[in-house]
């Protein structure tokens, strides 16, 4: 367990499947930091024994693998009896060619949760992965009578769902607001990376926005009001 500001934070486990041994090593590094259990495979066969074997809570793949690519993964994944315990594994798919990708409709349906264009930052990666799996975590938690489990706030008090969708589109507005007041006042100021960082910290806004969205929360969609940066 890792704490922060005296709450507990789960370890959560991640698979990336990669043939290239220096992107492997990478992943290795900032996400160690990030405090996930980090596995690794270099093609699809061994990353679906991997993700069998250690039930990660999310995969991470490169679309162009030595023996399938990305789609023939997913399918495999999500119809293959001898993994149907790990079907519902969420998946991000890393590219250099989106635009190749055909069928993206079946492959969210089947268990794809977003993909990144290559080159793309290592906290913009490690952000979009947190977005993911907290997100699957909480669709997926449900007690024996089979009714959603209900949210808690930091203190382990009941969260109505109107309240933390509220809190999610408050901060989101506040990302975005702080945003274009560095795009604004401080990009000049700012070195390569840190301008790297808002990149990145403004698409994980705009990627959780979409999420919440997609839920059809009673509370109302979040109106986006942001800019390009």
């Amino acid at each position: 367990m890792l704490y922060i500001s005296g709450l507990k934070m789960k370890k959560y486990k991640l698979l990336l499947i990669d043939d290239n041994v220096d992107m492997l090593l990478i992943g290795k590094r900032i996400f160690g930091r990030a405090n996930y259990d980090f596995y690794t495979a270099r093609n699809g066969q061994e990353g679906l024994e991997t993700a069998k074997f250690h039930k990660p809570d999310i995969i991470i793949l490169d679309f162009i693998l030595p023996d399938i690519n990305g789609m023939q993964f997913i399918k495999i994944l999500s119809t293959s009896q001898q993994y149907s315990s790990i079907r519902n594994i969420p998946i991000i798919i890393l590219t250099a060619k989106a635009e190749e990708i055909e069928n993206f409709e079946e492959c969210y349906k089947m268990g794809l949760r977003a993909f990144l264009n290559k080159p793309f930052g290592h906290r913009e990666l490690v952000n979009v992965v947190d977005n993911i799996v907290r997100l699957s975590k909480l669709e997926h938690q449900s007690p024996q009578n089979g009714t959603p489990a209900p949210k808690l706030n930091h203190f382990g008090e009941r969260l109505a769902e109107s309240e933390w969708v509220e809190d999610l589109k408050i901060a989101n507005s506040t990302i975005v607001s702080l945003c274009k007041q560095l795009y604004d006042n401080e990009m000049s100021n700012l070195t390569e990376q840190q301008k790297m960082d808002v990149h990145a910290i403004y698409n994980s806004s705009k990627r959780m926005t979409k999420l919440i969205n997609e839920r059809k929360i009673s509370a109302g969609p979040i109106v986006d009001n942001s800019f390009s940066i």
